[in-house]
């Protein structure tokens, strides 16, 4: 912004510049005229016979358009004289800043100074008392965080201004703080400034680190310009600002901005912003939210830690899913949803069920209690869905490993159901399912391309296009009784990524290889796998195979098991599937 002020100025400074040197132009051009005018006029009276005058200027007159040019070249200069007064109060304000930035840096280190003191004398009588435990001690266990707190949110201006510093209550009744003024320490803090402070890991910009950044920040010394921070206590000791943590704590307890807690999502644990969750499940704890938010921010921390801790229940109704308070206490079976008034079974946790007790409701299979519950389990196992063991809310996996976590923060295996080991990153299980399952997923992209031909063929068949396919020419090989189909493996096409066994020759398997596109059905697919998968699965067309090679039609396919001389010595890797919904 500085920089951008200053670029304005100085092009507000070149443009009164070059005005002031237009109306110095005019003001010469009409000296000029004047000239030009004497000199006419001693001509015309030496030609009348006259002795001319002496020669003067001849004054024009002032038209408007002379006053106009007055009062504008007085407003330029006008103009010229505020932007020269407001490049040197710019100048000023910078120094200004610049003082106040050098002040404040001098104040950080003065602190830390007098931190380091304090501990150093800490140190020096647990010596002299005979203590053996004190070598591996740093400053927040040796001084406590109530010290470190009065050292860091000191107000330096109070010292040498015939303040003394009180006296500490309790056990540091006798110990008076001492000066800060170290010249010599702080000319080598100011040295080195730039790896003094740590760097917040999502502003990544510096920070003073205090043990309570609320408290440091509410005194009167706290730097606009460098402000307090802390330490997470993960596994990496990740540190942050006050103000970027407190956005990301706000972010997961207010997302919608309103004020009040979430009731529809569970918040807690907060993690830390870079950790894995694996590292550190834990979470952020309650001491250090109250060491980096304020006492509104910890209200609402708490309210949302209770809503948490409380047994979420969702209206049953598929049309509305609202979060309903069941009072599993009472000794009324029912519950009314607030959003719809259905009527809830509080034990069943299902619309209530008029013509059945809790205890027949139960003892049905789960896919006769209701017509929507069995069309929605047949639906589910065409779609290969999954549901969450904990909240039963339906899961699709379009892409990724079976590693799941529901939108209640339980995590579970997609494969199996099984909840998931988070510890030891595997299924619950015995034995474990895989981790990744690329079967599962080229079977859903299968199945994705089935739906999407069978949309093409209904929206073709309302407009009345049909599509003509020509019959291949007929071939009439020679009459055999039966053609003898050795080696035909209905399950593996594994030769299609062995270079011995492929024949790359072939046009009709070169160009499928290499495109990745089914030559029968001009499908693309997105890999060597997903291809192969195609061609075991697909059901409207066939597939035909021999010897590292891919036929077109099953009459050429024929033609080649009749034929003694192959390229393998015999006639090996066989594969056929015939079309049925062509």
């Amino acid at each position: 912004m500085a920089a951008t002020a200053n670029n304005d100025m100085l092009t507000e400074l070149l443009i009164a510049q070059m005005l002031e040197q237009d109306m110095r132009n005019l003001e010469d051009t009409r000296t000029a005229e004047q000239l030009q005018l004497g000199e006419a006029l001693r001509t015309t009276a030496l030609a009348a016979g006259r002795f001319p005058k002496r020669s003067q200027l001849t004054a024009l007159g002032n038209s408007d358009q002379d006053v106009a040019l007055e009062l504008l070249s007085a407003e330029i200069m006008a103009n010229k004289d505020a932007i020269i007064a407001q490049t040197l109060q710019h100048a000023e304000d910078s120094n200004i800043i610049a003082s106040r930035q050098y002040a404040q840096k001098l104040a950080a280190a003065e602190k830390k100074c007098a931190l380091d003191a304090e501990f150093a004398r800490r140190l020096q009588q647990a010596l002299d008392d005979g203590e053996d435990d004190i070598e591996m001690r740093d400053a927040e266990h040796v001084l406590g965080p109530n010290i470190i707190d009065e050292i860091m949110a000191g107000d330096l201006n109070d010292k040498g201004k015939g303040k003394h510093a009180r006296p500490h209550k309790g056990k540091d009744r006798e110990h008076l703080l001492p000066p800060p003024p170290y010249q010599e320490h702080i000319k080598k803090e100011e040295d080195s400034a730039p790896g003094l402070y740590p760097t917040c890991g999502i502003c990544m910009e510096p920070f003073q680190a205090t043990h309570s950044p609320v408290a440091a920040a509410r005194s009167a010394n706290s730097s606009a310009r460098l402000q307090f921070g802390t330490y997470l206590p993960c596994p990496m000791s990740h540190a942050y600002c006050i103000s970027c943590l407190n956005g990301y704590i706000n972010s997961k307890l207010d997302p919608e901005g309103n004020g009040g807690p979430s009731q529809n999502a569970v918040v807690f644990p907060i993690r830390c912003p870079e950790c894995p969750v694996t590292e550190w499940p834990e979470g952020i704890p309650d001491e250090v939210a109250e060491r980096v938010m304020s006492e509104k921010g910890m209200v609402l921390w708490h309210h949302q830690k209770l809503l948490d801790s409380l047994p979420r229940h969702y209206c049953p109704n598929p049309r509305c899913s609202a979060l309903v308070q069941l009072d599993e206490d009472s000794e009324d079976p029912q519950a009314l949803c607030p959003s719809c008034n259905t009527v809830i079974c509080v034990p069943c946790r299902v619309i209530w069920h008029d013509d059945l007790s809790c205890e027949e409701y139960q003892a049905l299979p789960v896919d006769d209690r209701s017509p929507e519950d069995q069309k929605a389990l047949q639906l589910i196992k065409a779609e290969n869905w999954r549901r969450c063991p904990s909240c039963s809310f339906i899961v699709e996996l379009t892409h990724g490993c079976n590693h799941i976590t529901c939108r209640c923060k339980t995590e579970f295996c997609f494969k199996c159901g099984s909840l998931w080991d988070v510890r030891n990153k595997r299924c619950s299980r015995e034995p474990s399912c895989d981790l990744w399952d690329d079967d599962m997923l080229l079977e859903e992209r299968e199945r994705q391309r089935e739906r999407d031909r069978e949309a093409r063929q209904v929206r073709q068949a309302r407009i009345g296009v049909a599509i003509a396919v020509p019959p291949p020419p007929a071939y009439a090989p020679r009459p055999v009784a039966h053609v003898h189909r050795p080696h035909v493996n209905n399950a593996d096409l594994s030769w299609m990524d062995d270079p011995d066994v492929l024949c790359t020759r072939h046009w009709f398997t070169k160009e499928m290889i290499s495109t990745l596109t089914c030559q029968y059905c001009d499908t693309k697919l997105n890999s060597l796998a997903d291809l192969r998968y195609h061609l075991r699965h697909v059901r409207w067309h066939g597939v035909y195979a021999c010897c590292g090679r891919f036929f077109k039609r099953e009459v050429d396919y024929d033609r080649h098991l009749e034929s003694p001389f192959t390229r393998l010595g015999t006639h090996q890797y066989g594969f056929q599937r015939d079309g049925r919904g062509a």
